[in-house]
C-alpha cells in the first residue's frame, strides 16, 4: 500500500484551498491512489457540508465537489479500503497510550494513523505538524505537504 493521506490533505483534491497544488502534484508524481477508509469517507461528507453550512461554498459548489469526489473513486484515484471502524477504534486505543502522551495527538488523527499502521502503509501525508510528528511516533515517514521539497542545485562537475 501507497502513502495514506490525512483528510485535510485528501480533501485539497476536491476543494481548491491553501495548498492544493501541492497535493494534486504530489499525488500526479507518485501516481498513486489515495486510500479512502470508513473514517475518510465520513469526515470528506462532514467537511464539505459544513463548508456549505458555513457558506464556505454554494450549493451548486457542494454538488460539484461531491461529483468529483464520486468521479475521482470511479477512476481509481480514490480507492476504498475494507476496514472497519471497530478495528479502528481498538488500534487507535492501543495506539493512544504512547503516542498521545508523546505527542498530544487528537482522537480522530490517532484514528488516521491506526489505520495507516492497519493497512501496512509506511508513510503519512499531511500537513497537520501534531499528525505529523504522531506518524514518526508511530514508525511511519512523515511527509509534510505544507513545506516546500528541498531543490536540487545541479552543479557542472569540475574537470580533471
Amino acid at each position: 500500500m501507497g502513502p495514506f493521506f490525512d483528510t485535510g490533505v485528501a480533501l485539497k483534491l476536491i476543494v481548491s484551498e491553501p495548498l492544493s497544488d501541492e497535493v494534486l502534484s504530489f499525488v500526479t508524481k507518485r501516481r498513486i491512489p489515495i486510500p479512502v477508509s470508513p473514517l475518510i469517507e465520513l469526515e470528506m461528507e462532514t467537511a464539505l457540508n459544513a463548508m456549505a453550512f458555513r457558506h464556505h461554498i454554494t450549493t451548486a459548489q457542494l454538488a460539484a465537489a461531491k461529483k468529483l469526489l464520486s468521479n475521482l473513486t470511479e477512476e481509481g484515484r480514490f480507492v476504498s479500503v475494507s476496514i472497519s471502524l471497530d478495528e479502528i477504534a481498538t488500534e487507535s486505543l492501543r495506539l493512544s497510550s504512547w503516542i498521545t502522551l508523546k505527542t498530544g495527538c487528537r482522537t480522530l488523527d490517532l484514528m488516521h494513523l491506526a489505520t495507516a499502521r492497519l493497512l501496512g502503509c509506511k508513510e503519512f501525508v499531511s500537513s497537520d505538524q501534531r499528525q505529523l510528528k504522531a506518524a514518526k511516533v508511530a514508525g511511519l515517514k512523515a511527509i509534510d505537504l505544507s513545506r516546500p521539497p528541498p531543490t536540487t542545485i545541479s552543479r557542472p562537475k569540475p574537470k580533471r
